[in-house]
């Protein structure tokens, strides 16, 4: 595609494109308290290819030099929305290489670009975007001409909490009343059939659950004395994919990094610079949506996973379980849910729970 500034050029990536797009996902971090580096060695463009359906990778060339100076990325999957199986385009990866941020073309040329790769495909747009990455929210909220229009949905936390060492499940009134629970490894089928039962017509909950790199191995149970399945969930490495780096702390995180924070319940903070080893909790269903029951079996699994410095979970501000987790000690950030709408794309979220994967983000 022609750009209306005759030096750039648009297109789609493809392999050969994974050296340059890893040069873009690792040209800038994140500014804060924690700088975090998020990145998806060592091939970016097969790493997007995982995470749905089909991935639709727009790129800006410099056709001087032949640069690839900006992308971004729709990843096409299957979900629930108002109930009912849709296509969503999940809109990520929007970067550029630092020393062209201010001097390319408009960012709507490839907004429409992309729209016009998959408007007959998506039935609904959606992104998120860190709650303190106020510059990107204010441009992409501002109503522009030939732009989509942003719609804040609410906000969405993600959760780090602590592996290993033996929970703290001494409080006797935040425990489910039956005691005779055991966690054991299960099937894809008692996995589906909790999730289904429980959160499989939420909001933007997954309709295939066959994510990349979960094997049976990774599905845990949590069964009664009867020996029903009462609780199941997912441990998701994407380690081998896609990683968070952080490479500096400020504040007084500068000095927290240097405490055994997993005496005190917390996980420790990651050393610098280098990749995170984190689990993610995918596919999480408990039987009647039992909040006691959610708590307990969360920290069950945390100490099943001692292989992983910490564990992952994001929820909605809406999510049933989001009370689950007041009863353990969690490393915290927030992003911003927000819809992307076209003038011919009308189609709007009712008032479900959303069900993000915080896998999938």
């Amino acid at each position: 595609m022609k750009c209306r500034n005759d030096k750039y050029e648009i297109s789609l990536a493809g392999p050969a494109d994974s050296g340059h797009l890893l040069s873009i996902y690792e040209c800038g971090d994140f500014k804060g308290n924690i700088s975090v580096l998020y990145t998806r060695r060592p091939d970016p463009y097969m790493s997007l290819l995982l995470e749905g359906e089909k991935a639709v990778i727009p790129i800006v060339t410099d056709k001087e030099n032949g640069v690839i100076v900006g992308m971004g990325a729709c990843i096409i999957r299957k979900a629930y929305i108002n109930g009912e199986v849709k296509n969503t385009g999940y809109l990520t990866g929007l970067k550029g290489l630092s020393e062209y941020r201010k001097r390319v073309l408009s960012i709507a040329e490839v907004y429409r670009y992309l729209y016009e790769l998959t408007r007959d495909e998506v039935d609904i747009y959606y992104t998120t975007i860190l709650k303190d990455n106020l510059s990107v929210q204010k441009m992409l909220e501002k109503k522009r001409k030939n732009m989509p229009e942003y719609r804040p949905q609410g906000e969405y936390t993600v959760y780090c909490f602590r592996t290993g060492a033996r929970q703290n499940l001494q409080t006797r009134q935040f425990w489910p009343k039956d005691k005779g629970y055991s966690l054991e490894s299960g099937s894809r089928e008692e996995l589906a059939s909790l999730y289904r039962a429980s959160m499989g017509s939420s909001n933007f909950s997954p309709a295939d659950l066959s994510l990349y790199g979960i094997t049976e191995k990774d599905i845990c149970l949590l069964r009664n004395r009867r020996g029903e399945a009462v609780a199941a969930c997912a441990l998701w490495n994407q380690q081998s994919y896609k990683q968070y780096i952080v490479t500096e702390y400020r504040g007084v995180y500068k000095y927290a990094k240097k405490l055994p924070l997993r005496l005190l319940g917390y996980p420790d903070l990651p050393p610098e610079n280098i990749p995170a080893n984190y689990g993610s909790i995918a596919l999480l269903a408990v039987k009647d949506n039992d909040i006691l029951l959610a708590g307990y079996f969360l920290k069950k699994v945390a100490e099943k996973a001692a292989r992983y410095d910490f564990l992952m979970l994001g929820f909605f501000e809406n999510h049933p379980f989001r009370a689950a987790l007041a009863r353990i000690k969690c490393i915290s950030y927030q992003s911003k849910l927000y819809t992307v709408h076209w003038p011919d794309k009308a189609l709007s979220l009712d008032n479900r729970p959303i069900n993000l994967e915080v896998g999938l983000l």
